[in-house]
């Protein structure tokens, strides 16, 4: 009983149940709120059409951008449609082969091609694979219109018995072929993303707070920052050479140079130290309870789960203030292809600069404020 009450005379006690009370608390609040009504917006979701017959395939693309629940654009080349599709434009391309109408007349079979980007989210993979289906389906369905009308009206001299069995001829005449655009082996590499972004955060966070609790014994505001921004650039730098080691280990292929991902991975993690230990310099121990609120933040806002154009406008602004959001897309880069990594660094650059400067008008703030209660106590 004794060592109850010493637990509870002592505040650490306190803050750990605080913080077990609200990781539950922020992460229902956050996750229910930012997830809701996603289904309901998935109408953001980019599809392109590529339609290269000027026949049957016209109709069919017009068709398409008419009935699809989703933004569909019609691009005039395919190379145009994957390079658009590499800066994350497209979730999909829907391609008409120019021998459409031709196969269909003469061999009664054709193929619709779906590009399909791999360097998304799981959810939009899934997503536009059903689409895919589907769209075969409602082509299916217009090309047997199409066939009947043909045919009927050929044949009407013939008389009605001769229309109806045609109707025999029409029944899946369109299949289809999913092209899987800038793809990597394996179902676990599309877990790399997510893991690597919450792993470096809650790693950058456990560490600003341990290092504040450090800067607090040893004193000195100015020196002190410095020497932590010396530990945290160390530090970054042997994340980065331990994150390469595991991928070779673990045998993820990667598509960019060992320098680069190397560089990215620092910048990562620097961005994340960067803004854990402005919210603990300006607020103190109450610094963590924001940084709960930036990881779950950040873990649905990133796009690594469900893409950004699913999410409110709200989350989807709060994703382009907060580094994860960089980081994921810049992992998708590196393990899948496609999209710009120097774009990436640029962003969690600013935001570092961003961070470092709030936190030292901070420290500066409070230094200004200890000598003035210092003079008031001299005087």
């Amino acid at each position: 009983m004794n060592t109850l009450k010493q637990f509870l005379k002592i505040p650490g006690t306190y803050i750990g149940i605080v913080v077990a009370l609200a990781f539950q608390l922020i992460f229902f609040c956050v996750w229910l709120t930012a997830y809701d009504g996603v289904n309901e917006r998935a109408d953001q979701m980019h599809i392109a059409v590529v339609n290269q017959d000027t026949n049957m395939g016209s109709k069919v693309a017009e068709g398409l951008q008419k009935n699809l629940p989703f933004q569909v654009t019609e691009e005039k080349s395919m190379e145009k449609a994957k390079e658009e599709m590499n800066a994350h434009a497209y979730d999909m391309i829907i391609e008409i082969p120019t021998s459409f109408s031709k196969d269909v007349s003469e061999k009664g079979k054709t193929d619709l091609t779906f590009h399909i980007n791999q360097a998304n989210a799981m959810m939009a993979k899934q997503m536009m694979e059903g689409v895919a289906k589907q769209v075969r389906d409602n082509v299916n369905k217009e090309v047997s219109n199409y066939k009947q009308q043909a045919v009927a009206g050929k044949l009407q001299a013939m008389g009605p018995g001769s229309v109806e069995a045609i109707k025999g001829l029409t029944e899946d005449s369109v299949g289809f072929t999913i092209h899987k655009v800038n793809d990597a082996k394996g179902f676990s590499v599309n877990m790399v993303p997510l893991m690597i972004v919450l792993a470096s955060f809650v790693g950058a966070m456990i560490m600003s707070m341990e290092l504040s609790k450090v800067a607090k014994q040893v004193g000195g505001s100015g020196v002190n920052y410095l020497s932590r921004q010396v530990i945290n650039t160390a530090v970054s730098i042997l994340l980065a050479c331990i994150t390469i080691g595991l991928m070779k280990a673990f045998q993820i292929e990667v598509q960019e140079t060992v320098w680069n991902v190397w560089i990215f991975q620092a910048i990562v993690f620097f961005a994340f130290l960067s803004l854990t230990q402005m919210f603990i310099t300006l607020f103190g121990n109450a610094g963590m309870l924001f940084n709960i609120i930036s990881l779950s933040l950040q873990l649905v806002s990133s796009g690594v789960m469900v893409p950004h154009a699913m999410l409110s406008k709200t989350y989807q602004t709060i994703g382009e203030l907060l580094p994860a959001t960089y980081a994921a897309n810049g992992y998708y880069t590196i393990i899948f292809g496609g999209g710009n990594l120097k774009e990436n660094i640029i962003s969690l650059l600013f935001i570092i600069i961003i961070t470092q400067i709030v936190a030292l008008i901070a420290i500066g703030i409070s230094f200004v404020l200890k000598g003035k209660r210092r003079v008031i106590k001299e005087a």
